[in-house]
């Protein structure tokens, strides 16, 4: 009898055990690609990569969502003649100084993290935009890209402080 409340204590244990894991273990999400690999994430890249290249990063490096998904090799064939060069995240390591370097050459740059698009209107959309190396309080942007006639345009780019 004993014997037998030992056992079913365990094996009740047991599954409160596994169950809490199931609920409990982070997941990452991958970023769905068909939600940023648009005309509009090309275009604020552009524009995102015209203000930086005053820096000296070597490299960006693209990433889209909160994990940090890889973009596909379609979307960055789009920046193929773009100097400096435009690599997937996976392309790069960062140091424990912050110092975000290409895995091949070993050449310093910089990651665009896109991290969420709200849209406003068939139109307008605002589009999250991380900057990790940058100091916190000063590494997230909202960009408010506007469709102006099939070409699309920055409208303006606010510091966000608070929640999205």
């Amino acid at each position: 009898m004993r014997k037998t409340v030992i056992i079913t204590m365990v094996f009740g244990m047991m599954v409160a055990g596994g169950w809490w894991l199931l609920t409990h273990t982070h997941n990452p999400r991958r970023a769905n690609m068909a939600e940023f690999e648009t005309d509009m994430t090309e275009a604020l890249m552009r524009g995102i990569m015209q203000e930086l290249d005053a820096g000296q990063a070597k490299f960006y490096f693209v990433a889209f969502g909160e994990e940090r998904t890889d973009p596909s090799r379609l979307f960055i064939a789009r920046f193929a003649a773009h100097f400096p060069p435009v690599r997937g995240i996976s392309s790069a390591f960062t140091r424990r100084n912050g110092q975000v370097i290409e895995t091949a050459h070993a050449q310093i740059g910089v990651i665009i993290q896109v991290i969420r698009i709200k849209k406003i209107d068939a139109e307008t959309f605002d589009v999250l935009v991380q900057f990790p190396k940058s100091p916190a309080g000063g590494n997230r942007f909202a960009y408010r890209m506007a469709d102006d006639g099939g070409k699309w345009n920055i409208q303006r780019r606010l510091p966000v402080v608070l929640r999205f």
